[in-house]
């Protein structure tokens, strides 16, 4: 039967065929359901029954004419298969890895229609199980799936507008609620999720840099270097979106206890805009990411751009609302990159057009908190650079200090072992004494040397 309905699948091209096609494929999904329940019964279900299974209903749902209306198919026929795909795209019993990425390639599919993702917001089985099995399968081979998963399911709030790149703005409210949930309840799980997207993101923004460096150095633009820098770039930015959901809904987690994830989080931000301002010209990055038919307004670095700001006031407000252990400010002014954070928060998140890119709904609340940010930044930064060269010179008074009397600078240097004391207390030892205080050797002579050699000399004389 499985058979048939493969080559139907094919020639598709009779009424009859699509309905034999139909009850094929409910009576598959009712029978993995109830196989399923047992361990011992599942493991031997063919492979093939699953890749079946997925392909019919596909078939069914992208046929033209509809063989159902939606109403009538979402009803009759989604629910089971929702289910299915929402409770197995992660089970050990299924061995094959290709398999599993058929599966979650569906629910992929299915959350960015509306009608399709209500049936999952319906769905007992997929709210129980998909949040956290969604953050358990982010990994180096479902990430990117998983990732186009979380972004249908949780719209960001980015300053850039969705709809400069087309897409539904269509969210779950219910999603998200579960998957703040899973986040803050299951602590070592949401930990090793960002541990995997912080990494990720790192790595998918060195490959971006070292694209658009080499397209540089060969001074062309081919097609297919422009479509891979193209890929990476949207990768990145789906993941960077994917980090501004954490940090607006699971804000604890960054400025509350350890200040681990703060860290690394800005360490990321610093890396993204200091690639973005060393590597390369702007003008010929926007070029390379330019898509034939469409303008620039939507397709630039303002697109990567947006999600840093709204993490940055994710953050602050987060701070500001609560008694939190971490400070903002000073996990970016301990960075130790004044340039990158001087350069790029001013020529690229605060010199942004907002308002062009929020389709003329100009945030300026958002910029004000910007800008206060960055000022509060730039006068941290300020008072510790004072600090440092207060520390240093501390520093270096007490390395030149004389570990004799401990009062005075050691400006006398004794000949030939080199060691130092300050002027007064090797005069008043090479009375008694013509050896090294420290290493017994004979002193042929003393040399004066650094800053304050009249201060000694005077001191040495009283």
């Amino acid at each position: 039967c499985c058979r048939l309905c493969d080559r139907f699948r094919v020639s598709l091209l009779s009424r009859w065929k699509q309905r034999g096609m139909y009850a094929t494929c409910i009576w598959i999904v009712q029978l993995l359901l109830v196989v399923s329940k047992r361990d011992s019964m599942f493991v031997y279900v063919p492979e093939y029954y699953l890749e079946t299974l997925v392909d019919m209903f596909h078939v069914l749902r992208k046929s033209d004419p509809p063989f159902f209306p939606a109403s009538l198919f979402i009803k009759q026929g989604l629910a089971s298969f929702v289910t299915f795909i929402a409770t197995h795209f992660d089970d050990p019993r299924i061995s094959s890895a290709e398999l599993k990425d058929l599966l979650l390639h569906s629910i992929s599919v299915l959350v960015q229609y509306k009608e399709f993702l209500a049936v999952f917001e319906c769905n007992e089985a997929a709210k129980s199980h998909m949040p956290k099995a969604l953050l358990s399968a982010f990994n180096n081979r479902s990430w990117i799936t998983v990732t186009d998963i979380l972004l249908r399911l949780c719209k960001g709030s980015s300053l850039y507008s969705a709809n400069h790149r087309g897409e539904s703005s269509s969210s779950s409210a219910v999603f998200q609620k579960l998957l703040r949930e899973a986040c803050t309840n299951d602590v070592e799980l949401f930990s090793t999720f960002l541990n995997c997207l912080f990494n990720t993101l790192s790595w998918s923004m060195t490959e971006f840099s070292v694209s658009i460096s080499e397209m540089q150095d060969n001074c062309k633009l081919m097609e297919s270097q422009k479509r891979k820098c193209g890929i990476i770039f949207d990768l990145s930015y789906n993941l960077v979106r994917v980090l501004e959901f954490c940090t607006r809904h699971v804000p604890q987690a960054f400025v509350s206890g350890s200040d681990v994830n703060l860290r690394r989080l800005a360490e990321l931000i610093v890396f993204i805009l200091n690639n973005l301002i060393r590597s390369f010209d702007p003008e010929f990055l926007d070029i390379t990411l330019r898509r034939p038919g469409l303008s620039p307004e939507k397709v630039n670095t303002g697109m990567i751009l947006s999600p840093l700001a709204v993490i940055i006031l994710n953050l602050m407000d987060a701070y500001q609302e609560r008694n939190n252990d971490n400070d903002i400010v000073a996990v970016f002014d301990s960075m130790e990159c004044a340039d990158t954070i001087l350069i790029g928060f001013r020529s690229l998140l605060l010199d942004q057009n907002w308002v062009t890119f929020s389709d003329g709904k100009g945030d300026e609340e958002s910029t004000t908190k910007l800008e206060n940010f960055w000022s509060i930044l730039m006068c941290r930064q300020s008072e510790s650079e004072a600090a440092r060269k207060q520390q240093v010179e501390t520093e270096d008074d007490q390395a030149c200090c004389c570990c004799i009397c401990y009062a005075n600078r050691a400006t006398a240097r004794f000949l030939p072992c080199s060691h130092v004391s300050c002027h007064g207390c090797i005069s008043r030892h090479l009375l008694n004494c013509h050896r090294c205080f420290f290493c017994n050797c004979i002193v042929c002579d003393v040399v004066l040397q650094g800053v304050g050699v009249e201060e000694e000399l005077k001191k040495s004389d009283d």
